[in-house]
């Protein structure tokens, strides 16, 4: 969802700094409930008074609603965006939360991307997506460097139409047996290792029993546009 907060500021005859800290807000939705008025006053150098007369002017009960209200709003404009464009076919609000939570856990420690054949490509664009992201990416097949010791625990994101692949079932077997966090991009539901993921997107895939990629396809290309889309937010 995107904020004119300029236009805001005529409307609510909003002052500079009051502009300023709803811009932080928006920008900072999750922190500024954690560092609250002074926190958020603090970052704006402004006065908590400004904070305080913000949330009045735009017609909330205090700081709390205000902040709940416009995360409220960002996220169903978050999922009915991601809906209208049906890249995904069961994407959900929690599940948006819950794959927000997994790569904000992640985001001083490894996450492993990983896919084979046409999904070996797409992995590659997650990684180095959220590599220019500020998160330590890479790409691996190898459990010798995911069960790796490390600072914080690693996350594993796989691409696989099928979600039957042999290589990756039993990649993802051995890191759920180390409490490895695993995401999984997928072309059809209720596959083998859905059953072991913490979150399963099921992608778009107009040719489920394609399974040599012969003919025209779309799941390659909407797993990157639903991959940038869910990021993005």
């Amino acid at each position: 969802m995107e904020i004119d907060i300029y236009k805001l500021g005529e409307r609510y005859n909003l002052t500079e700094s009051e502009e300023l800290a709803l811009s932080y807000i928006v920008n900072n939705i999750e922190k500024a409930l954690e560092v609250g008025v002074r926190g958020v006053a603090k970052e704006c150098f402004a006065s908590t008074s400004v904070v305080m007369n913000l949330s009045k002017k735009l017609g909330y009960k205090g700081f709390i609603d205000m902040v709940y209200r416009l995360e409220s709003s960002l996220l169903t404009n978050h999922e009915n965006s991601v809906r209208g464009n049906d890249y995904c076919l069961d994407f959900s609000l929690q599940k948006s939360m819950k794959f927000k939570n997994l790569l904000r856990q992640s985001k001083k420690g490894p996450i492993f991307i990983h896919g084979v054949g046409f999904s070996n490509h797409i992995a590659r664009y997650i990684k180095d997506k959220l590599m220019i992201l500020g998160y330590y990416a890479m790409m691996s097949e190898y459990m010798e460097n995911v069960e790796r010791g490390y600072q914080e625990q690693p996350l594993l994101i796989v691409v696989s139409k099928s979600g039957e692949t042999s290589a990756l079932l039993n990649l993802c077997q051995k890191a759920k047996a180390k409490q490895i966090s695993l995401i999984l991009l997928c072309g059809i539901p209720n596959s083998s290792i859905e059953e072991i993921s913490d979150l399963t997107f099921i992608i778009k895939n107009s040719n489920i029993l394609d399974d040599r990629n012969l003919d025209d396809n779309d799941f390659f290309g909407n797993t990157i546009l639903f991959f940038e889309k869910v990021i993005s937010q």
